[in-house]
């Protein structure tokens, strides 16, 4: 196996394809998150089509005995890209036929869901195609209980750090009621849909190449540099240091609960904090 064993062989593997997988995850998530894209439209289309071509090849041909420990991550890297891809271009369609734009709450909240709803959609359609057990993307309820109760307390802890926020102090209670709706749409679909993507699909694909702690690493380092693109955080480094460390607990309760749905609870609980920004960045506020 190529991530087993304790052997000085085995571990130096395991290290070998924690590196290999995590600048792969980067690769593929720079270059198909839809905060701010890195090359022109038709780099665009080119890059998208090259790595889906690239792993899904993979995918199909990783049956001998070489490369059939990595055909997981193969329909993993196929998935991600196809979904990401699916709710890159229609995205801004469904938001155009309800008459909204990105200009309006309502309309940063709409727009998120409608992307989370594409690129879930996405995932799930591969997966049922491939015939993968929803159980593998840990859609399943595992330890529910430990899940919801990590989840909840994560978020409420968040929720309390987001109120004490100055600018949310200044906002005023006449002006904040009325984007609860909104926020909470916001998170809900953009937890799920960031749980399923960067952590349900690859951490129980992972594992068995890396272990469980690499594994949580891999994916944690993979979200984190994905969110480099981001225009909403007014201090990239602490951002990008605190997304880590949220990444990592959300990769730790996922593993422990055995289910993403503590994770998706305590995600969206974070995201609360950034809203404000999010809305101002896109004139919203």
């Amino acid at each position: 196996m190529a991530g087993g064993g304790g052997s000085p062989s085995g571990e130096t593997m395991k290290y070998g394809n924690f590196v290999l997988l995590t600048v792969a995850g980067f690769a593929v998530f720079a270059l198909t998150m839809t905060f701010a894209p890195l090359l022109p439209a038709w780099g665009n289309y080119a890059a998208r089509g090259g790595l889906m071509v690239l792993f899904g090849g993979l995918w199909l041909a990783a049956r001998g005995d070489r490369l059939q420990p990595y055909r997981p991550v193969f329909f993993a890297y196929f998935t991600a890209v196809a979904a990401l891809s699916f709710g890159y271009y229609f995205a801004d369609r469904g938001l155009a036929l309800l008459g909204l734009t990105t200009e309006t709450p309502a309309g940063v909240a709409a727009a998120k869901a409608i992307q989370a709803a594409l690129t879930v959609i996405g995932i799930l359609a591969v997966a049922l195609v491939a015939r993968e057990n929803p159980g593998s993307l840990y859609l399943r309820k595992g330890r529910l209980l430990l899940g919801l109760a990590a989840g909840l307390i994560g978020a409420a802890l968040c929720l309390f750090l987001a109120l004490k926020q100055p600018a949310v102090a200044a906002l005023g209670a006449a002006k904040l009621v009325p984007l609860v709706p909104w926020i909470a749409v916001f998170v809900l679909a953009n937890a799920f849909m960031e749980e399923l993507l960067f952590r349900g699909l690859f951490l129980g694909r992972y594992e068995p190449l890396t272990g469980k702690t690499l594994a949580i690493v891999s994916t944690a380092l993979a979200f984190t540099l994905a969110h480099m693109q981001v225009t909403y955080a007014p201090q990239m480094g602490m951002f990008l240091a605190v997304t880590f460390v949220l990444a990592l607990a959300w990769g730790w309760l996922m593993q422990a609960s055995k289910s993403l749905w503590g994770s998706v609870l305590f995600h969206a609980g974070a995201d609360v904090i950034i809203m404000l920004p999010i809305f101002k960045s896109l004139g919203a506020l």
